[in-house]
Formats: C-alpha cells, sequence, structure tokens
C-alpha cells in the first residue's frame, strides 16, 4: 500500500499546539506536591507480615483481599492512559496532562504496594480464582461510559469514585494492626487525597459550564458503576451471587477480624452510604443529581 494512502486511511490527530502555559494555579500545586510526596513501596518493611502467627485460612483470606485491590489499582492506570491521550491531544493545560501522569503512576504504585501485601501474606494471585470475578473487575474499567461524557465530565466521574474509595480505604486504614499494612494504607490516602481535590477543582470550575444533559448523564453513570461492578464485590458483596457472596464474605471477614487492612462486610455499605451521601451534597450545587441506589438507599442500610 502507499504511504499516502496509508496516511489518508489512518488520520493522525493533531498535538499542536502544545499548550505550556500554566493555567489552573491549584492542579498545578497538586503537582508539586506529588513530586515532593512520592514514595516507594519496595521501601516498606513486610516483614511483620511475614512472621505474624496467623492461621492459613486467614493468609490466605487476606492474600485473596489484598490481590482484589491490587487488581483494582491496575485496572486504573489503563483509564489513566486513555485520559491522558485525550487531554494531549485536545490540548489541555500542561498542569492537567501532569496531574494525569502523576495519577497513573501514583495508582501503579498503590497496586505495587497492595501485591507486596498480599505477597507477605501468603501469595499473590495474578488472576481471579473466581471466575464471578474475572468478568467483574473488567466491566468497572469499561471506557465505553467515560466517552459518552466530555473530558472534564468523564474526570468527575472518576474523582467521586475516589472519594468513595477514599472512605473506605479510611475504614481499612483503622482496622490495619500491622505496621507494614497501616503505613501502605497511609500513603494510598494521601494520594488519594490529592486525586479527589483535583476532583473539586474541576467541580469548580468546569461543572457550571456543564450542559444539563451532560450533568444527568454524570449522575446515571454513577449509579450505574456502582451498581454494576462496585456493589459486585469490589466495593461490597451485596450484590454477589448467593454462593459467591458467602465466600467471599467470610474471607473478607476474617480479613477484617485479625486486622489485615480490611472492611468487614456489614460495615462496609453503611461507609458507602455515607460516602454517597456526601457526595450527593457535593455535586447537588451544580445541578447533578444521581439516581437512587436501592441496596444504599433502601431502609435496611444502617448509619
Amino acid at each position: 500500500m502507499q504511504p499516502s494512502l496509508l496516511e489518508e486511511l489512518t488520520p493522525v490527530p493533531n498535538p499542536y499546539p502544545v499548550v505550556a502555559d500554566i493555567s489552573m494555579q491549584e492542579v498545578w500545586s497538586l503537582c508539586e506536591k506529588a513530586r515532593d510526596l512520592a514514595w516507594d513501596p519496595a521501601k516498606i518493611d513486610f516483614g511483620d507480615l511475614v512472621s505474624a502467627d496467623l492461621p492459613a485460612e486467614v493468609r490466605a483470606a487476606g492474600a485473596e483481599w489484598w490481590s482484589l485491590r491490587a487488581w483494582m489499582e491496575h485496572g486504573a492506570t489503563p483509564y489513566g492512559a486513555e485520559r491522558l491521550r485525550d487531554a494531549i491531544f485536545s490540548h489541555e493545560p500542561f498542569e492537567v496532562k501532569q496531574h494525569i501522569v502523576n495519577f497513573i503512576a501514583e495508582e501503579l504504585r498503590h497496586h505495587e504496594a497492595s501485591f507486596r501485601v498480599a505477597q507477605a501474606l501468603g501469595g499473590y494471585q495474578a488472576s481471579p480464582r473466581s471466575d464471578y470475578f474475572q468478568s467483574i473487575i473488567p466491566r468497572f474499567h469499561d471506557e465505553r461510559e467515560e466517552r459518552q461524557m466530555s473530558f472534564y465530565a468523564g474526570l468527575a466521574v472518576n474523582t467521586l469514585f475516589e472519594q468513595l474509595s477514599g472512605e473506605l480505604l479510611q475504614a481499612r486504614y483503622e482496622n490495619a494492626r500491622f505496621a507494614s499494612i497501616k503505613e501502605a494504607c497511609r500513603l494510598i490516602l494521601r494520594d488519594e487525597a490529592r486525586h479527589v481535590q483535583f476532583g473539586r477543582i474541576i467541580m469548580r470550575r468546569y461543572f457550571g459550564e456543564l450542559p444539563d444533559a451532560d450533568k444527568q448523564l454524570l449522575g446515571q453513570k454513577v449509579s450505574k458503576k456502582l451498581r454494576g461492578s462496585l456493589l459486585n464485590g469490589v466495593y461490597a458483596v451485596v450484590n454477589l451471587p448467593d454462593d459467591e457472596r458467602a465466600r467471599a464474605g467470610r474471607a473478607r471477614a476474617l480479613a477484617a477480624e485479625y486486622g489485615l487492612g480490611a472492611t468487614h462486610p456489614d460495615e462496609e455499605m453503611g461507609i458507602i452510604k455515607r460516602a454517597l451521601d456526601r457526595i450527593r451534597a457535593d455535586v447537588a450545587p451544580w445541578g447533578v443529581e444521581i439516581p437512587e441506589i436501592p441496596e444504599l438507599d433502601g431502609a435496611a442500610v444502617q448509619h
């Protein structure tokens, strides 16, 4: 095939102009903090987990739990790569591109910290042992959801889930009895706080300009992702099939009972509900409404 014909068939996005100006100083300040507060998971001493006197069943439960966390953190990196490409070819400000690069590096760092915890407990699982989980994790990172929204609306959806994740991680930090797990949770929380802060900046700057259709779609996507994947074993076990809910719930309860940085299944829904209420309050002034989620908004959820 003639090279000129190939170029016509496969258009390459135009990267120019490559914007170098800083237009959002608050975002740039987050980028500077990310540089100053970078950390290395390999430097955390997980010897306390290796030498801990834990039953084999507990080690297996902890390894499964932290493997799940590692899969989710890893799944955020292709999401970030897609957003980075969008930012480059839509000529977004430099600091937005830098923040997304930091996000990718930090999510991969969280992935590493998580698989190191799993390895120290009983062995990291590279793939879910349950067929059900093998289909659930990719569903959360389905890019078709974000592609239906504008660039900044898609970023906003992600940061709202970062806020939910942070609420759960705080509870898991408080559950941790081992210094290594507590330190890993503390450092991940510090990174996640910057991701949430970025989302708040984006909301203040762009939500007032979002079309009503985008606002409605944003709320719908939050609800859909919660019900379709995150309540199916990722954030909570409530929507799992009966047999898998019993098995995963038992493993998660064991990890929580022994202080392995986990949340008990009976507590997860209340934590998520309270976090969702705060998110609804945050986005309401901008005309964004997150539809009712029966599993969370029903009377059975304990506050």
